[in-house]
């Protein structure tokens, strides 16, 4: 057991950045699957914009990058994950085995899509906002258009998501162009974390219900109630719970600390979690590629670890 945690992105890394994982853990046998399941030769053959695709492409990406890293038997204080990323943050902490989690990675990816599809919707990240500037955004833009426009994510002091119908998402991100607030769509196709996606939570529970899930070595943090947990049958629920209701990943980072985990280290695909960790400032956040690259060097695992998350704290995290 070390004293570090392990979290995991969820979807909407850079396409880039999850391709070069992707290609860089190609040996791996969940990115083997992968590859195998969507009949693509490479990864740069993948059509990553699917989300059906982009699910399990992330959660192979984050467990490849772990076991690549801090080899296949890595026992992480706790783990938390971002949307998508709890599944594998959950696969991580032992609660279940890493392929019964790829398969669960595609059926949600599978889930999701077609969700989608019969409920069309987008998400937008309001950017450098006092939470009530942002708040007032959401309501306003409510009032004017309808619809549904929710609190899809609370990833820190500054940074809100929402998530709803597309003219609601897009009546947003005109108001705040209007109001000088800096507003970003994500590349999701989806009103992920809100409540179109409740239709898609009866079949995700049997598909959970169906898994093999049993007690973890290490806790998970849920970004759902941002609390610890170490029941599998709470888990499941929190993974159930996480298509609709919002992830509280400030909260979350939070509770992590709370457990006296002094850093976390940002699995990836990409650096999202790592530069939300060092805006918010909740607490010390190194990326797996840094610690990769003190491995790199020769030295010992535990030492290279220990070396690259006190470079974390030092950039003030």
């Amino acid at each position: 057991m070390t004293d570090y945690g392990i979290a995991f992105p969820g979807q909407g890394a850079k396409e880039d950045a999850l391709t070069g994982a992707l290609h860089a853990y190609r040996t791996h046998p969940l990115v083997a699957r992968l590859l195998e399941t969507f009949g693509a030769v490479d990864p740069y053959a993948l059509d990553l914009a699917d989300t059906a695709v982009n699910q399990p492409a992330t959660f192979a990406a984050g467990i490849a990058a772990v076991e690549a890293v801090f080899g296949p038997e890595a026992r992480p204080a706790v783990t938390v994950g971002h949307s998508l990323g709890e599944l594998a943050a959950a696969a991580c902490a032992g609660f279940l085995d890493r392929d019964a989690g790829f398969e669960l990675a595609l059926e949600r990816g599978a889930l999701c899509r077609e969700q989608s599809l019969r409920r069309p919707g987008a998400m937008v990240a309001v950017i450098g906002a006092e939470p009530a500037d942002a708040e007032w955004l959401r309501r306003q833009a409510l009032a004017e258009r309808g619809g549904i426009l929710e609190v899809a994510g609370l990833n820190s002091a500054r940074q809100m998501v929402l998530s709803g119908d597309s003219e609601a998402v897009a009546h947003a991100v005109a108001l705040a162009a209007e109001q000088c607030l800096r507003a970003e769509l994500l590349p999701i196709a989806g009103g992920f974390h809100s409540p179109l996606m409740m239709d898609a939570v009866p079949r995700w529970r049997e598909r959970l219900a169906a898994a093999d899930f049993r007690t973890g070595f290490a806790p998970i943090v849920s970004a759902i109630d941002a609390r610890a947990h170490s029941d599998p049958d709470e888990v499941r629920e929190r993974l159930a719970q996480g298509l609709v209701l919002p992830v509280r990943w400030r909260d979350a980072v939070q509770a992590v600390r709370g457990l006296g985990v002094p850093a976390l280290v940002d699995a990836g695909p990409g650096d999202t979690l790592l530069k939300l960790g060092r805006r918010d400032r909740s607490m010390a956040f190194v990326g797996i590629e840094e610690v990769a690259g003190r491995l790199d060097g020769g030295a010992g695992a535990g030492a290279e670890v220990g070396a690259a998350l006190g470079a974390g704290l030092e950039a003030g995290t």
